[in-house]
């Protein structure tokens, strides 16, 4: 038995059912429209996620190690223990290094910038023999992936001699105020493990000369971590003829200063009360020394000093320790050491008595 099926086409359909077929049919495309664009955004936007992801966390990573970074830097710094060492070794006069003291004060000048530090430089340990005076300002680097920090230097530095002291001299000052280094002298630090390396890009900064009429070249290279940090500044001239730097190309190693409060009493037998005593004596672990002046003619009778001492050889092991000094002598008569992080020290030698306290 055969069965007829007739084809049906659309214009033979009643005219009621026609157009509900002919809606149905474009909602059917639109939906089809709205689905593709759907996953089409889907798509774009599984793409673009990774590549997101990835900026946001560079960004937060460099900024976090800049918050780092920043606590490491401020603190004061001195190589007393390289110099000393180097004087036992007996180090070639052309390979010494001369003491140096850095002071690195975080300073608020939000017209400038927001990691802003004053910087102070003094030479043989003593503060009137300042030698370098700058404004540092740290900004993230995205691009690079490092901390950039650009000198300025101060049209009138006296101005602002010792202003670690009183921070109140750096008020009011602006960028016109401020002198700017070459572009190319910029000092990008990168973290490593822990620690941050300093670097310029090579042969960058070129300055010339005001003393001989020369463009010179400049080049540093730092290391910083949370106790110390190591400078090894150099110059040339263009033939290549050394202007500055160690010759060795050996950083000055410079330790973080930490400062104790100490109370001293010497015995004197002249005196009514039988001796003299010093309370809220200022000293630093890093050289610092004290004296009394036992026979009023400005003489160094009685005293202390601190180190923090860091071996460069043998077994021998860090240790902070405070020494004894009697009538202006170069060596101490007696000293006592403890633990480096110690947070007090003493000693007791029956005609001096003295207590030093972190703080």
């Amino acid at each position: 038995m055969y069965v007829m099926v007739e084809t049906i086409h659309i214009d033979n359909i009643p005219s009621h059912i026609n157009h509900f077929m002919k809606r149905r049919s474009a909602r059917e495309r639109k939906l089809k429209a709205l689905i593709k664009s759907i996953v089409g955004l889907l798509f774009v936007s599984v793409l673009t996620i990774p590549t997101q992801a990835q900026d946001v966390s560079k960004k937060g990573v460099l900024d976090r190690d800049l918050a780092l970074m920043m606590t490491w830097f401020e603190g004061e710094f001195d190589n007393n223990e390289q110099v000393y060492f180097e004087g036992t070794l007996k180090v070639g006069d052309e390979e010494k290094h001369e003491r140096i003291h850095s002071i690195f004060k975080r300073a608020e000048l939000p017209e400038i910038g927001k990691n802003i530090f004053y910087v102070q430089q003094y030479s043989d340990g003593d503060p009137n023999k300042v030698y370098r005076q700058r404004l540092y300002k740290f900004t993230p680097n995205y691009e690079r992936g490092v901390v950039a920090l650009e000198i300025l230097s101060y049209k009138d530095a006296a101005s602002v001699r010792d202003a670690h002291l009183d921070m109140t001299k750096l008020n009011g000052l602006t960028v016109a105020d401020l002198d700017t280094m070459p572009e190319g002298c910029t000092v990008f630090w990168e973290r490593r493990a822990n620690q941050f390396v300093g670097f310029m890009d090579d042969g960058a900064c070129q300055i010339k000369s005001k003393r001989s009429g020369k463009m010179l070249t400049f080049d540093d290279d730092l290391l910083l971590t949370d106790d110390q940090i190591w400078i090894q500044d150099r110059a040339e001239d263009a033939d290549g003829n050394y202007v500055y730097g160690n010759k060795a190309s050996v950083a000055h190693k410079l330790l973080k200063q930490n400062t104790f409060t100490c109370w001293v009493y010497a015995v004197d037998e002249k005196a009514k009360d039988g001796g003299h005593f010093n309370a809220g004596v200022k000293i630093s672990d890093q050289g610092g020394e004290h004296w009394i002046d036992l026979t009023g003619e400005n003489g160094k009778n009685v005293g202390i000093k601190m180190r923090n001492v860091h071996w460069p050889y043998g077994r021998n092991r860090n240790s902070l320790v405070l020494y004894a000094y009697k009538d202006g002598g170069d060596s101490a008569v007696s000293y006592v050491w403890a633990e480096p992080e110690a947070k007090r020290i003493a000693l007791n030698l029956r005609w001096m008595q003295a207590s030093c306290t972190r703080n």
